[in-house]
C-alpha cells in the first residue's frame, strides 16, 4: 500500500499531507518549524453508498481524485517535495479502496501511501492533541467524528495509547436513518438509538471525561464551534481550542433537526457541504460524550493530517 519516498528529496522543504477521508479530502502544507502554509479542504462525499454497495460510487471517486489532484498541485506550488495520502474509513470499506491509492501513486499526485487503521488513527489524533495541550497529566480523550467512522481515542497518562473505531458517521448515519429534513422526532430517536448502541464499546472508557481533557477533532465539531461563534468566514484560530458544554450541543442539534437543508445552508459558520449530515454527526458527538460522562469539550481542527505530517519532519514513518 505503500511505495517509497525518494531518497534525494529535500530535508528542509515542506511536507505535504492529504487526508482522503469519507466526507472531506484536505491537504496541510507545513515547514520545518511548524509554520503552517496551507490547510484547505475540499467536501467530496467518498462515503456515498459505499457501506451499502461495498464499493466506490463512480462520481464520488471522480470528486476525490480530481480534489487530491487539485491539492497536489497546490502543495508542489508551496515546495513540497513529499505528498503523502492517507486514507481512512470509506477506503477501508470499499473493495476498491486500495487501488484509488493506487491511482494517485501512479500519477505522481501522491509519492506515498498509507491506508490507516482505527488504532492508527487514534494514535495520531492522541500524538496531536498532546502536542497542543503540553505535558498535562491528567487522562486524555480526543473524539473524531469523520464520515464514515468515529474514532475515539484515550490514554490514562501511561505511553500507550488506547483507541476504538465505531461505525458512526455523519455520513453514514444520514444515509441509514434520515430520510427527511427537517429531520422528524422518530428518526432523531433512530439516530440517538444507533449512537447508543454503537458506543457501548466505550463501556472501558466510561468515567474518563469527567476528570480528563476531552478534545473533539475534525469538521463535525469544528462546523459546532463556528455556528456557536457565528463565523460568516471560518477562522481557524477562533474555533482552535473553543470550549463547549455538551448542553450547547444538545440545543444545537433540536435548533438544526427543525431546520430543513436549505435553511441551515443559511446558518453563519455552516459550511454548505455539510448541512445534511451535520445532524446525524452532532449526535454522534452526544453519544459519545454521554458514554465517557463528559460534559464540555475543547475543540481542535488538528486531526489526523498533522500527526502524519509531525512525524515526517521529525523524519519518523508516517504510520
Amino acid at each position: 500500500m505503500v511505495n517509497s519516498a525518494n531518497s534525494d528529496i529535500s530535508a528542509t522543504s515542506p511536507v505535504a499531507v492529504i487526508d482522503l477521508g469519507s466526507n472531506t479530502v484536505l491537504l496541510l502544507v507545513i515547514e520545518h518549524g511548524g509554520r503552517v502554509l496551507r490547510d484547505v479542504a475540499n467536501i467530496t462525499r467518498l462515503a456515498q453508498g459505499v457501506f451499502d454497495s461495498g464499493v466506490l460510487d463512480p462520481d464520488a471517486k471522480g470528486r476525490t481524485l480530481s480534489a487530491a489532484r487539485d491539492f497536489a498541485g497546490i502543495a508542489r506550488e508551496l515546495g513540497a517535495e513529499r505528498v503523502v495520502g492517507v486514507g481512512t474509513e470509506a477506503l477501508r470499506r470499499a473493495h476498491d479502496g486500495a487501488r484509488l491509492l493506487s491511482e494517485l501513486r501512479a500519477e505522481g499526485v501522491l509519492d506515498e501511501s498509507y491506508l490507516l487503521s482505527g488504532q492508527q488513527e487514534a494514535e495520531l489524533a492522541i500524538e496531536t492533541s498532546r502536542r497542543t495541550r503540553g505535558e498535562k497529566r491528567q487522562p486524555l480523550v480526543v473524539i473524531d467524528v469523520g464520515g464514515g467512522s468515529t474514532e475515539v481515542a484515550w490514554t490514562e497518562g501511561e505511553e500507550r495509547v488506547h483507541g476504538t473505531s465505531l461505525p458512526l458517521g455523519s455520513v453514514r448515519l444520514t444515509e441509514a436513518h434520515v430520510r427527511s429534513h427537517p429531520v422528524p422526532p422518530g428518526e432523531l430517536a433512530e439516530l440517538r438509538d444507533a449512537v447508543d448502541r454503537a458506543s457501548r464499546a466505550l463501556e472501558g472508557v466510561c468515567g474518563l471525561g469527567r476528570d480528563g481533557d476531552v478534545v473533539a477533532v475534525a469538521g463535525t465539531a469544528t462546523t459546532l464551534a463556528a455556528l456557536e461563534l457565528r463565523l460568516a468566514a471560518y477562522a481557524p484560530d477562533a474555533v482552535e481550542g473553543y470550549e463547549l458544554s455538551r448542553e450547547t450541543l444538545e440545543r444545537w442539534i433540536s435548533d438544526l433537526s427543525q431546520l430543513g437543508v436549505e435553511e441551515r445552508r443559511r446558518l453563519p459558520g455552516l459550511e454548505p457541504g455539510r448541512a445534511d449530515v451535520i445532524v446525524a454527526g452532532l449526535v454522534i458527538l452526544e453519544g459519545v460524550l454521554a458514554r465517557i460522562s463528559a460534559q464540555s469539550f475543547r475543540v481542535s481542527g488538528r486531526g489526523v493530517r498533522y500527526g502524519v505530517a509531525f512525524r515526517l519532519l521529525e523524519g519518523r514513518s508516517p504510520v
